[in-house]
């Protein structure tokens, strides 16, 4: 405690020095003159004592303040010139850091000021953001997309999974995303196609309508219709049919035989249809011993019993082996046939 009251007095004695002095230096320049002016008085000044910021010379260097003349009582000579010595002395080291300290003042008041800015700039800012993100409007998904459809010759029906649009060309723009199934009817035919509609681009079917061919290959004669309208070959045994889904019906009513065969056909395409009839049964019974041959080949000794053989007319030999044959023609349908070989009758 006694350490720091003589600390107060110490400071006090110095700036009660420093006073003095400059008292003395400006009557000195006043009067611009050589002659030694008259040595003042120092008188003990009793102000109260500031002390300088720690945190401004706290990382001064010791040059700053140098060791200050012991203190000497007011009336002691020399104490002026002392004083006036010491503050020449500090005035170099205070003249070096005054810019410095002015720059750290600067940045601090930068620093506190601008950051005071930045913070109410911030809080001003961010409730405009939530309002901005909060006002957006989500873009819906786009839920239809288009199909353009044309067809040659133009005037087509259009239907849409079962529903009737408009005739070609034409450009639907509501139709769901997806697979779409799309019928082109017109006198000259129709077609079927298949189509996928996507969002972001327009879908397109472009048909040419005209007539295609469709020929029959079968074992035996046979006649053709489609509904109630029969179906004649030309010369080349083709028949010309409009593009699209046909149901053919393939028959022969002394076989009793009948079919019917589906077909899709496509602008100009050739069709082919194959018939490939079951198989019927024959049974040869003969009053003597011999053997059986269909069509120039040995199926056995009578009696034959249900042997498989096609639909349509066919040779029977039947050789006796006693000598002596009998031929026959028979017509096989699609019901088993049955022949009795008797050689006792002429």
């Amino acid at each position: 405690m006694a350490t720091h009251e003589r600390s107060d007095e110490e400071r006090a004695k110095i700036v009660a020095a420093g006073h003095a002095a400059a008292s003395w230096v400006r009557a000195r320049r006043a009067t611009w003159t050589d002659v030694p002016l008259p040595k003042p008085r120092a008188a003990v000044s009793h102000a109260p004592v500031i002390e300088p910021p720690a945190t401004i010379f706290k990382e001064a260097p010791a040059t700053l303040f140098k060791e200050a003349p012991a203190p000497v009582e007011p009336d002691e000579p020399g104490m002026a010139e002392r004083a006036g010595e010491w503050v020449e002395s500090a005035k170099g080291p205070i003249a070096q850091w005054l810019p410095r300290m002015a720059m750290a003042a600067a940045a601090v008041a930068v620093v506190f000021f601008g950051g005071r800015y930045v913070i109410g700039l911030v809080s001003s800012v961010k409730p405009r953001l939530g309002a901005a993100r909060g006002s957006a409007t989500p873009v819906a998904a786009k839920t239809t997309g288009s199909l353009r459809v044309s067809s040659a010759p133009a005037g087509a029906r259009v239907i849409v999974d079962g529903t009737p649009r408009g005739v070609t060309p034409i450009t639907i723009d509501d139709l769901a995303l997806g697979r779409h199934t799309v019928v082109l009817e017109s006198a000259a035919g129709t077609i079927e196609r298949t189509v996928a509609v996507a969002p972001d681009a327009v879908a397109e079917i472009d048909e040419s309508i005209f007539s295609g061919f469709v020929t029959i290959f079968s074992p035996f004669e046979v006649t053709v219709a489609e509904g109630t309208r029969a179906l004649r070959p030309d010369d080349r045994n083709e028949i010309m049919l409009p593009p699209g889904r046909h149901d053919i019906r393939i028959s022969n009513r002394a076989l009793g035989f009948e079919e019917v065969r589906h077909v899709e056909l496509k602008p100009g395409q050739k069709a082919t249809i194959s018939l490939s009839p079951p198989k019927s049964a024959i049974t040869v019974t003969s009053s003597e011993a011999g053997e059986v041959w269909i069509d120039g080949t040995r199926i056995g000794d009578a009696p034959v019993t249900n042997a498989p053989v096609d639909l349509g007319t066919h040779e029977i030999l039947v050789k006796r082996s006693a000598g002596g044959e009998r031929r026959f023609t028979v017509t096989v349908t699609v019901r088993p046939a049955l022949l009795n070989v008797d050689f006792s009758r002429p």
